[in-house]
């Protein structure tokens, strides 16, 4: 499984070791060079806790969900402590207490000459199977839920959709249910076909600050 396209540039770091009950799982995790890793813990059969302590990282796993068929993606999380005051949109501002991601497979098709033309390098770099566009769902301190904000780092192919903000209540589980499929149409303009993988992650490397989640249940569902 190839999980870089979300990052720049990709290091592994000594903390950054994931528990076996999670790589038997067949979760890997994705670091960034001179960045701090979370830590990450099974929690139960199908819940994954995050300890973010001025640090970065995500987990992910491949997944052959048909969005035609299953379009739907439902998961519950919750935090320990409340979210700071970030802003998604400007480099070096853009923490957030967790995130799901959902990448999809290259598309020569519907891709934009950008994407295009460094095709050949990501490939090159990390395998003909590393994915392209990426939505990831934020639990922030920042927007309004549902508002979709363009990645600082990554323009418009890899875009956020706002989840929950510092108004959401800590310390119990919140359920989400979003059409994975429609929010890919509503943001890069077409109804996708597959998904590659799904991830999980945390950032508080900007703001320096900690805090512990859980999400669990990550299923992909028809309407």
């Amino acid at each position: 499984m190839v999980l870089g396209a979300c990052a720049v540039s990709l290091g592994i770091a000594a903390e950054a070791t994931l528990p076996p009950e999670l790589t038997a799982r067949a979760w890997e995790q994705m670091t960034f060079d001179g960045k701090r890793a979370n830590r990450y813990r099974a929690c139960a059969t199908d819940c994954i806790e995050v300890d973010t302590d001025a640090s970065v990282s995500l987990i992910g796993r491949a997944v052959t969900a048909d969005l035609g068929e299953m379009p739907v993606l439902t998961w519950e999380w919750k935090i320990s402590q409340p979210v700071v005051a970030t802003d998604l949109t400007v480099k070096g501002q853009d923490d957030r207490a967790l995130a799901v991601y959902v990448t999809f497979p290259y598309d020569p098709d519907t891709a934009t000459f950008s994407e295009s033309l460094l095709r050949p390098l990501v490939e090159l770099a990390r395998g003909t199977d590393a994915p392209a566009r990426t939505l990831s769902y934020v639990w922030s301190g920042y927007g309004t839920p549902g508002a979709v904000v363009a990645s600082p780092y990554f323009g418009d192919v890899n875009v956020m959709i706002v989840a929950r903000t510092a108004d959401a209540p800590v310390g119990q589980w919140l359920r989400e249910t979003v059409d994975v499929a429609a929010d890919h149409e509503r943001v890069f303009g077409r109804r996708p076909q597959r998904a590659a993988h799904v991830l999980i992650g945390a950032d508080s490397d900007d703001t320096g600050t900690a805090n512990r989640g859980f999400v669990r249940g990550i299923t992909f569902q028809a309407r």
